[in-house]
């Protein structure tokens, strides 16, 4: 049986869409209490509304009667398996709210090497809002000549975090900027990967 709720985004600085980290966040806070494990995250499309409906279950097959669906996310929690699928109400972005976004309040505190970046000091934003962040300044910097918006796609996490320091991600793919891979560690140790996507701007 599908448990369904309404969700309200806030849309960042001058963007017309809902950032990934912002739908990841609204994802898993819509799971159960308790230490998730196992997570699968992957947006789909973009989401220019304020407003969504979150569709929660335990029966994955609960989903496929939905349409449109923006994002999905799977975790597993004390042994049970939960799926979620985020899709979009149809409503006037101009009414959403807006909040100031720097992002470089993070890459400052960035140190590239390689192929890889690191997290010197501490992020003042959530531990996904980090992730993105610094992926898409080690994208930028690594792929100036790259033609169009780096996006973040999916995660795949051993278990959940909020972790705002000690974090690092080392590029490990990239199939012709169509989908590139991310290890992600926190304290030099393994927590999953992270997928971004080049798209035209």
């Amino acid at each position: 049986m599908l448990n369904s709720a309404v969700v309200e985004f806030t849309f960042k600085g001058n963007r017309t869409y809902v950032q990934g980290p912002d739908l990841f966040n609204v994802m898993l806070a819509g799971f159960p209490d308790g230490l998730r494990r196992q997570i699968r995250f992957s947006a789909h499309d973009f989401v220019h509304t304020p407003n969504c409906m979150s569709h929660l279950t335990t029966d994955k097959s609960d989903l496929a009667g939905l349409s449109d669906i923006k994002a999905r996310c799977q975790c597993e929690l004390d042994g049970i398996d939960y799926w979620m699928a985020l899709t979009a109400l149809q409503t006037d972005s101009a009414v959403g709210k807006r909040m100031p976004y720097d992002e470089e309040r993070v890459t400052s505190q960035c140190r590239i090497e390689g192929d890889g970046i690191w997290l010197i000091g501490e992020s003042p934003f959530s531990f996904i809002e980090t992730l993105v962040s610094m992926n898409k300044y080690l994208h930028q910097q690594l792929f100036p000549d790259a033609v169009g918006k780096w996006i973040f796609t999916r995660i795949d996490l051993d278990q959940e975090s909020d972790a705002q320091s000690g974090l690092a991600l080392l590029l490990k793919h990239n199939l012709n900027y169509r989908l590139t891979k991310s290890e992600i560690l926190l304290d030099g140790k393994r927590l999953g990967d992270i997928y971004f996507s080049l798209v035209a701007a």
